[in-house]
Formats: C-alpha cells, structure tokens, sequence
C-alpha cells in the first residue's frame, strides 16, 4: 500500500491547503487504522505509519501539519505500544517550535501516544499551568488520560476540588484509575458541584465495585442524598454483580424490571392525568428543564443533548407510544442501543453502546462521552438484555412535572428555558 495510490504526496498537500480545502488525509489515516496497518509485527512494505511521519517532515504549512496530525490522533486515539516511526523524535522537535498553537498541542499529542516520556511531562506541566489557555489544558489532559499517566493523578484532584473549567473533566477522568484515594476525593467535593458535575461524579463512582461501595456507604450515611442514584445508575450498580452492592440494591431499590402486567397497570395510571386537555395547559419551560435534567444524557432533541440513544424528532402527540418507550423500554430493543459492560484487567467497569469494535480496540458511547479501552486491557465484554434506557425516569416526577415533560415532547420546534432553569 502507498499513499500515491490514493493520489497524495507532499505537493499535493501543499496545493490543496494553499486553495483552502482540507486535505483527504485524514480518511487514509482512519482507514489504515481500521485495517490493522498500524500494527507492530514485520511487514514487507513500507509502514503507512512511517510514511505519512515521512511525508509530515516534508511540509511547511502549519494548517497542512495541523491537519495530518489531527487525523493521525484520531486513528490512534486509545491506542498504547504503538511502534515509533524512526523520524519521529527529530520531527517532534520541530513541531514543538511551531509557531501554531494546534500544531505544538497535535503534536505533543502525538508523542505521548508514542510512549514519550518528555512529552509527558510537558503536559503535565501545562496542565498544571493556571495561566495557559484552558484549551491547551484540556488538550494536555486528554492525552494525558489517553496514555493512563499516573503521575498525572495528583493533578486530577487538584482540578477536581475548586471550581474551575477543568473540574468536570477532571473527575470524569478520575474513572481511568484504580486507585483507594479516589471515592473519598470525590465525595469530599460532592455537596460544591453543579448537577452535570455531580453526574460526572456517580458515574466515576460507579465504574468499579470499590469505589461504588464506597458510595452507598455514604447514602447510607446521609452525606449523599439517596436521590442522587439514578435509575441508570442502580443499573450500573447492578451491572458490577458485587454482592455487596447486590444486597444493598435489593434492600433499598428493588426490582428494577417489573411483569409486563405490572407496566400495563403503571400505564394506564399514567394515562389518568395524561388527557390531552391537561397536557396543553402544563409548563412547557419546565418541561424542556426536565428533558435537559433526565433524557438530553444520552438524547438529542432539537440539536442540543447527547447521541448516545436515537435522536428524538419532537412532536411526540401519541401519549400511548411515549408511556410504552419510557416506562418499559425494555420491551423492543434495537441492537445498536444493547447496552454493554466491558471490565478492564484491572477492576474498571465501562458502561455503554458500542460505537467502534475492532481488533485493538472497542470504543464505547458512555454518558461521560466516547471511552476506547484496549483489546489487552479487557478482561471480558458482557451485551446485557437489557436498553440502555433506564426504566423508573418518570417514577421520580410529580404528575405536573410528567404533563410538563410531555407537553415539550410535543413541541415541534425549540422553546425558551424557564429563568434560573427550572419552573
């Protein structure tokens, strides 16, 4: 394979980016990746990894590295032990002088997935530096997680105490370690975080047995309001098959799935003061703060929320087919929304669906976002039965907050959000 074939050369490269158009680069990088060609063993030809650090030290234009470089971290992103091309510690000294911003972060990028020492501790360096942008922050962070850096967890408690434009990344980072600090770190934290911060919180929680015992003794406790366990979250919960966790789930929760005669009777008391007369007289804006508070984790509706689930188009009027979506979604389910379990060798739990599978690696639509977790750090994948759509969303509303969430789903268009976000 060259990459001559598919009509790409330093050049052209050059050609391209001076009329303004993105180079096709990052297609070929991605599709080398998901062939296997970045793999370690010997090949007779030329290692396409190799050739594009190559065709990288013959260009001068900053938006051309930037976009090669971009594609290049794509495709290794959650990778480790990838085989460093022999021209790339003379190069990265040059990228490191770049006088672009996206070069000097791609490229440091680049060179902690190479396994650089250097490079690393550069960006801790700059993840430590309050006065730097919290762009490059961010940037030096998620590489830094990328290359599960352990000197870089006493950083992580440092963003994760203080508010700060770090914090939420911070914690959801914190989920990558297994480490004894981190239940108490968080729940220290836990009564000074905003509610998305607080999600971010239960989930890291959640992502190992230790760390989520540790988290039900605080219920347990009054420190942390049993509210705060969502129905995701006992699934999660139940998902970790701690017996521990298991006793406690069945004294304080229940059965998170009831009979289908069960659901019917649930429906049809639902129905009761879901009319249509008393849905059009409810508080629309309210209703929107509800959907951004419980379904916009994983549902996007109109443009704003996340795609973990299906995209919801609005304009829901059949209160019948919303009452059997949400309060039995485990009735009908696709499987591209199976929810799956992946349990690293070293106790960590990730819970999603599956967005990419491949020889190296699986990568996850999580409600922290997308989680790549090495082939060899697997310890076994478990496809549950079960939606990753939580029964019990709307066993927590009062009958006005239900009307007002239905009323939104009615909506065919965006409406304004209540001041201060709620009714």
């Amino acid at each position: 394979m060259k990459l001559s074939e598919f009509g790409f050369n330093a050049e052209t490269q050059r050609r391209r980016d001076s009329q303004g158009k993105r180079v096709g680069l990052y297609a070929v990088v991605m599709w080398v990746s998901c062939c296997g060609a970045f793999s370690q063993e010997p090949a007779a030809t030329p290692n396409p990894l190799g050739v594009l650090v190559q065709t990288l030290g013959k260009i001068e234009s900053p938006a051309a590295q930037a976009n090669i470089l971009r594609g290049m971290n794509a495709s290794l992103k959650g990778k480790r032990g990838v085989a460093v091309p022999a021209e790339w510690p003379a190069l990265y000294e040059k990228l490191k002088a770049s006088p672009s911003e996206e070069v000097r972060q791609q490229a440091q990028a680049l060179a902690a997935t190479f396994g650089g020492g250097a490079a690393l501790d550069e960006m801790r360096k700059m993840l430590g530096d309050a006065a730097a942008s919290v762009d490059a922050r961010k940037a030096a962070l998620d590489s830094l997680l990328a290359a599960k850096d352990v000197a870089t967890l006493p950083l992580l408690f440092d963003l994760a105490a203080p508010p700060g434009p770090l914090r939420a990344s911070a914690l959801r980072g914190l989920a990558g370690y297994d480490d004894a600090r981190i239940p108490a770190q968080i729940l220290a934290v836990f009564p000074q975080l905003d509610a998305a911060e607080k999600r971010d919180a239960i989930n890291t929680l959640l992502a190992r047995a230790a760390s989520a015992r540790a988290l039900l003794v605080a219920v347990d406790a009054k420190t942390l309001a049993r509210t705060e366990i969502s129905a995701p979250a006992a699934r999660q919960l139940q998902s970790l098959h701690d017996p521990v966790i298991d006793a406690w789930m069945t004294k304080n929760w229940g059965a998170v799935r009831t009979s289908s005669a069960d659901k019917q009777k649930e429906i049809a008391k639902f129905k009761e003061f879901l009319g249509a007369d008393a849905i059009l007289h409810a508080n629309v804006g309210h209703g929107r703060a509800l959907f951004t508070q419980t379904c916009a984790i994983c549902h996007t509706l109109f443009g704003e929320g996340a795609k973990i689930g299906p995209e919801l188009p609005g304009a829901f009027e059949d209160v019948d087919y919303l009452l059997q979506n949400i309060l039995d979604p485990n009735a009908i389910i696709g499987k591209d929304y199976q929810q799956t379990f992946v349990q690293t060798k070293d106790g960590q739990i990730v819970s999603g669906i599956i967005a990419a599978d491949d020889a190296s690696a699986v990568t996850l639509k999580t409600f922290a976002g997308l989680v790549t977790v090495q082939r060899a750090d697997i310890a076994s994948i478990e496809v549950s039965p079960n939606s990753l759509m939580p029964e019990g969303l709307l066993a927590v509303m009062d009958e006005e907050s239900v009307r007002d969430l239905f009323l939104y789903l009615r909506q065919k268009q965006q409406v304004p959000l209540p001041a201060g976000g709620g009714k």
